[in-house]
């Protein structure tokens, strides 16, 4: 009664115990489920409080985003990453907010300041960078702006994260075109656009949708304003057919692609304008301002489309349309504030006071307007221009001396590392060499014998297929022979076995002496099967064995043979557990060896592969040799010696080995062939049944 309870304990114990980590790892999978749907809501609410903000407004959004938040029990990194983007975003938005959007960027860097955090989320770390370079560059901070946008791009270059770096290049070719430096700003959209193309989010309606058609478009119209209005014109139309070809995958987006459809019209307008074709600008810019229910209208939009219709006019001579078209311009919200715009109509209303006679009215209006257009210019030298290519030369100049900096002090280290390793090197190459002289001589000893009987199995070998396929006078002699060879084996063994009597050998010296009394004894078996070699010679007595082990074994033994001549044995192989005769089935990856070795030229390789098959074992022995001439090659497993040939060293050859082989590998069940051609090489392969 008392073994049955103690027997019960621990078989409920283990119950329990298995029971807790079933339940602790179906909660550990809960967790994880619950992350990325709570990461899948939050971002799917924050996506539609974005579309929504431009109807109520920033101020109201913010409020909605920080009411939700409060809500949300643990905040992670995530979380946050998300907030303080998003109310960067919000912010930015409206004009009253810009202290609010500053706070927010240094905010969110702010959460970057660990380097694992970093490496977590480079294309965050990186955005928190641009944004912060859009800040400086804002408040004129110009260099530190762009160091920001050097440091974000070097950043995410070293993660790989290309697609990413579109957005720096975007920025750069900006502020290329604000300076009107418009070649440097075209390089570098077309750098956005390459970049762009190793995006992998499908979904990504900002870097796959807005970025590739915004830069097409902004393309296009820096050749309008170096006057190649052919060049952007193209790229009008390749954004147009982007816009179609893409529109059906972001249903959600509809509102903002027809917008983006307009500004493209509008933008082809302008350069059929400009090459002159102003009855197709004309119908262009009318169809622009037909207004949509559906969209969210610009007054921009419409300013400039305006705008473009009365230079048309101008430019067709019809100035009462012009100034019906300057009349609605007058009446747009925001126009009498806006100096840019309120210098055009002025250009325009000079040109249409000028084509109607007006003279003195159209000097007075050009004479103003020249007068703000240099009052204008003078105050944007005094912001003084910058150079954007120089600037980020002279900060990538600087990243660079900072590298150089540290590979210094990193090399130093090395250096003092180095010291201490050489020493260290060298007191452990005095020990070795100290010890080496000490083995050298039992070590010479031990090859020389090595060599001996490397050579004896070689010889043996090709005793043993010579002899063979003889008849009974001379499988008598083979008898002879193979007696007689039994003594200097044995004497070859012995000696090994009491070489090292008054000394342990070292791992090396050992292996060798394994090497010569495994040699011996294949030896010994081999002798063993010639004297006791009857009429029966193609009974086998199979066992599981393993072939990469009895391929090994070849291979070491011919490894010395091969070493004479400098060639490289190399071998693949698969564990393989096969029902062979060992020793027959040695010889015959011996035989095959040999030849490789035998009919191979200097410093060349030998390839060995073992491969398992469904129920087949396959050895396949690759040389880069002689070859096998046509007219030999339906003699090479004949018992005759027609095949037989001189090796390339000169080594003999009985030309019967092959025939052996052959006899065995089907005695085995199995199949044995060639592949040759001549001056190249030849492939033997063996094939056995598992």
């Amino acid at each position: 009664m008392n073994n049955q309870s103690g027997l019960l304990l621990p078989y409920f114990q283990c119950r329990i115990i298995l029971l807790c980590l079933v339940l602790a790892g179906g909660f550990a999978g809960c967790r994880k489920s619950e992350k990325a749907s709570h990461d899948v809501q939050l971002k799917a609410w924050i996506d539609s409080l974005d579309r929504s903000s431009r109807i109520i407004g920033s101020p109201r959004a913010i409020a909605s985003l920080d009411s939700f938040m409060a809500t949300l029990g643990n905040r992670d990194i995530h979380d946050s990453i998300l907030y303080f983007k998003f109310m960067k975003v919000l912010s930015h938005r409206d004009s009253t907010m810009d202290a609010a959007a500053l706070a927010y960027t240094d905010s969110l860097l702010g959460l970057f300041g660990p380097g694992h955090v970093r490496r977590e989320n480079p294309i965050d770390y990186s955005k928190a960078l641009l944004l912060k370079g859009d800040d400086l560059l804002k408040q004129k901070e110009y260099y530190q702006a762009y160091r920001n946008y050097y440091k974000g791009k070097s950043f995410l270059t070293s993660m790989g994260e290309i697609c990413e770096c579109a957005r720096y290049s975007s920025r750069i070719a900006n502020m290329s075109f604000k300076e009107e430096n418009y070649y440097q700003a075209i390089e570098y959209w077309k750098h956005e656009l390459e970049e762009l193309a190793h995006c992998r989010e499908p979904e990504n309606f900002q870097l796959e949708f807005i970025e590739k058609q915004g830069s097409m478009r902004n393309i296009g119209m820096a050749y309008m304003l170096i006057n190649e209005p052919g060049k952007a014109l193209d790229y009008f139309i390749q954004a147009d057919q982007f816009i179609n070809r893409n529109a059906s995958r972001f249903p959600k987006e509809q509102n903002f692609i027809r917008f983006a459809r307009i500004v493209i019209l509008r933008n082809q307008a302008e350069a059929y304008a400009l090459k002159g074709d102003n009855r197709t600008a004309e119908r262009l810019i009318k169809k622009c301002l037909e207004h949509d229910p559906n969209i969210e209208w610009s007054i921009d939009v419409e300013r400039e489309s305006r705008q473009i219709l009365a230079q048309i006019y101008i430019d067709s001579h019809a100035y009462d349309k012009a100034q019906a078209q300057l009349d609605s311009l007058r009446l747009l919200p925001g126009t009498t504030g806006n100096a840019t715009a309120n210098s055009l109509y002025q250009t325009l209303q000079a040109a249409i006071l000028y084509g109607t006679g007006d003279f003195k009215g159209a000097g007075r209006l050009f004479m103003a307007n020249l007068e703000a257009e240099r009052n204008s210019k003078q105050k944007r030298n005094a912001e003084s221009k910058n150079n954007v290519g120089h600037m980020l030369q002279q900060v990538q100049r600087e990243h660079e001396m900072e590298l150089a900096a540290e590979k210094a002090a990193r090399e130093g280290l090395y250096l003092k590392f180095s010291i201490l390793f050489s020493l260290a090197m060298a007191v452990i190459v005095y020990l070795i060499w100290r010890n080496a002289r000490k083995r050298a001589a039992n070590l010479r000893a031990v090859t020389k014998l090595n060599e001996v009987i490397t050579k004896s199995n070689v010889a043996l070998q090709d005793t043993v297929n010579a002899l063979e396929e003889s008849e009974v006078e001379k499988e008598k002699m083979l008898r002879i022979v193979a007696h007689d060879l039994r003594n200097p084996i044995a004497a070859m063994v012995s000696g090994a076995d009491v070489l090292f009597w008054d000394q342990s050998p070292s791992e090396e010296q050992a292996m060798l002496v394994n090497a010569i009394q495994q040699s011996g004894q294949l030896a010994f078996g081999l002798i063993g099967q010639i004297l006791q070699a009857g009429p029966d010679k193609k009974k086998i007595s199979k066992s599981e064995e393993d072939l990469s082990e009895i391929v090994q074994s070849c291979i070491d033994m011919l490894s010395y043979k091969g070493k004479e001549k400098r060639q490289t044995i190399h071998y693949d192989y698969e564990k393989a557990i096969v029902p062979v005769d060992r020793e027959k089935i040695w010889r015959v990856f011996s035989n095959l060896l040999s030849n490789a070795v035998k009919f191979s030229p200097r410093e060349s390789a030998i390839n060995v592969n073992l491969k398992k098959r469904s129920n087949l074992t396959l050895l396949s022995v690759q040389d880069h040799g002689i070859g096998i001439p046509d007219d030999l090659k339906g003699h090479i497993f004949l018992s005759s010696n027609d095949a037989r040939r001189i090796g390339t060293a000169g080594e003999q050859s009985f030309g019967i080995g092959l025939s052996i082989c052959k006899q065995i590998v089907e005695a085995h069940g199995g199949k044995i062939w060639f592949e040759s051609v001549t001056g190249t090489g030849t492939t033997f392969f063996v094939e056995l049944p598992d």
